[in-house]
């Protein structure tokens, strides 16, 4: 099972990579309208639509956030209960997650043949829609398996608590500091 944990964990990171692309484009391309439009009173033509395009193929980082914890957790209220209470509530909220990624990413890529078959596309720009509706679906069919290699860490943690770290293991560059302390010594009453 860490072997498949792993293997998620490295397509989840090559994926957000074309989150930062289409990020990074839809910036670029935001720029360019706003120059055009107060340098040269010219617009260009269909934006909303390009950054509608840009921003869903953006949703494909939302399975390395889930893999690599990077969500909002609200201590303050958690905190007050058991561990084992905390731990079957994110349990719970795994299960429901996964449920929820796995219908809407389903439903996505289904709703492909329907937009092939009607012919949808974008109305100024003329770009079909389809390839959309797969790459969200992907993104989605992505965070039910992040979900699942979620849990598995959290459960395995649970069950085997990783032994506690010191200082020293959370900053290693104050072991050199602690190290070079224990090489000056200070002589009391003396001037040596």
């Amino acid at each position: 099972m860490k072997t498949a944990v792993n293997v998620i964990k490295k397509i989840t990171q090559y994926i957000q990579y074309v989150s930062y692309a289409s990020i990074s484009a839809l910036a670029l391309l935001t720029v360019v309208d706003v120059v055009r439009r107060f340098v040269f009173n010219r617009t260009l033509t269909g934006v909303t639509e390009y950054s509608q395009m840009l921003l869903v193929i953006s949703m494909t980082a939302m399975a390395h956030a889930l893999v690599e914890r990077r969500f909002i957790i609200v201590g303050e209220f958690v905190e007050k209960f058991p561990k084992w209470v905390n731990f079957a509530n994110e349990i719970l909220m795994d299960v429901i997650s996964f449920v929820f990624f796995l219908v809407v990413g389903w439903k996505l890529i289904g709703q492909i043949e329907s937009s092939i078959r009607f012919n949808e596309a974008y109305f100024m720009v003329k770009v079909v829609r389809w390839p959309f509706y797969g790459i969200l679906g992907f993104a989605f069919l992505a965070c039910a398996l992040a979900i699942i290699a979620y849990t598995y860490e959290r459960v395995d943690n649970f069950l085997h608590p990783p032994a506690e770290k010191g200082l020293l293991d959370e900053a290693p560059e104050l072991a050199i500091v602690a190290h070079m302390a224990d090489d000056f010594k200070v002589v009391e009453g003396g001037d040596e």
